[in-house]
């Protein structure tokens, strides 16, 4: 078969470094220098044959979601597989929405990613293991609240926690601004005027 073209985005260079090494030792594979931004990313796949991104959903200054949907709507003929720490649920949903054929722990095994390249180059979607059981779950789960999306209920269990919503920001990698905005509009649609009963709402319901 003719070599699969795949890079690897991340911020941590150490951590690309290790990836390369390790993808390195699969003779079907070609792997280009890794990247840690869009505008790096955008430049490789504007003059490489790449196939098969390895994408990090946490990016220094910039979301790896935002980033795998204008790819992914830009360059349709490349496949996406992220690779992530990231184990909740809607990380997975939106990851899938956004255009992503597979998602991965980083404390998967070189067989685990190995075989998800395999598969995602071939054009067959990649979910097994742990993810797996996180969808499975989610499908079964009872639908006996759905007034929030996943991340609107991922926010409220943060600020229950007692987060604020910088630390909101930075662990969803997405703005201020944006954790605002779903902010306000979970307060809409619970009828609520303040935190305090938001948080109330989500424990009387056991959202939380």
């Amino acid at each position: 078969m003719k070599k699969i073209n795949i890079i690897v985005v991340d911020d941590h260079e150490m951590f690309r470094s290790g990836m390369e090494s390790l993808l390195k030792k699969n003779v079907d594979f070609e792997v280009y220098p890794g990247v840690g931004t869009k505008s790096e990313l955008d430049q490789v796949l504007s003059s490489q044959p790449i196939q098969i991104i390895l994408l990090d959903i946490s990016l220094a200054g910039e979301s790896g979601l935002d980033l795998l949907e204008a790819a992914a709507y830009k360059y349709p003929e490349v496949k996406f597989i992220m690779i992530t720490m990231h184990e909740e649920i809607q990380y997975v949903k939106e990851s899938l929405r956004k255009g992503a054929m597979g998602y991965l722990l980083k404390e998967s095994g070189e067989k685990e990613l190995f075989e998800a390249i395999y598969d995602v180059y071939q054009g067959k979607k990649y979910f097994k293991n742990k993810i797996s059981d996180l969808l499975i779950n989610d499908i079964s789960a009872p639908t006996q609240d759905k007034i929030l999306s996943d991340r609107e209920l991922t926010i409220v269990r943060m600020v229950a926690d007692g987060k604020i919503t910088k630390e909101i920001a930075d662990k969803l990698s997405i703005s201020v601004r944006t954790v605002e905005t779903h902010r306000s509009k979970i307060m809409k649609k619970l009828n609520v005027s303040n935190a305090s009963e938001m948080i109330r709402y989500a424990y009387d319901k056991k959202l939380i």
